[in-house]
């Protein structure tokens, strides 16, 4: 699982629709900080049109939780890129919940949150 998360910080860093789309559960959903909710198509789409483009992504620590066949990541990064044509940069703790399924780690819900930066 935790080559999973390494993978999708890559996809999404990369916009890589195939890898992300492989990473997605159908069904995932993703709450953004402000509380709201984006599905799989979104998230594609928004990789896909490039209204979403990440260009760092910097892992600062991350742990992994496996429960059979399901689990838990927690990761910290520093991110910055554009969204909506506007740049941006912060600091996030992703909370996700991945399943085993079809041979390979999905994500099924995320939530993603500002912190801090560390000093």
């Amino acid at each position: 699982m935790s080559a999973a998360e390494a993978a999708l910080q890559r996809a999404q860093l990369a916009s890589d629709v195939g890898a992300l789309e492989a990473l997605l559960h159908p069904d995932v959903v993703y709450v953004a900080p402000d509380g709201a909710e984006y599905g799989k198509a979104q998230d594609l789409e928004s990789h896909a049109s490039g209204q979403l483009r990440l260009t760092s992504l910097e892992q600062l620590r991350s742990t992994a939780r496996q429960f059979g066949q399901a689990g838990v990541t927690r990761t910290r990064v520093k991110i910055a890129g554009l969204a909506g044509g506007e740049p941006f940069a912060a600091e996030m703790v992703y909370t996700r919940t991945w399943l085993f399924l079809d041979g390979r780690w999905q994500v099924v819900q995320a939530h993603g949150a500002g912190v801090p930066a560390e000093v």
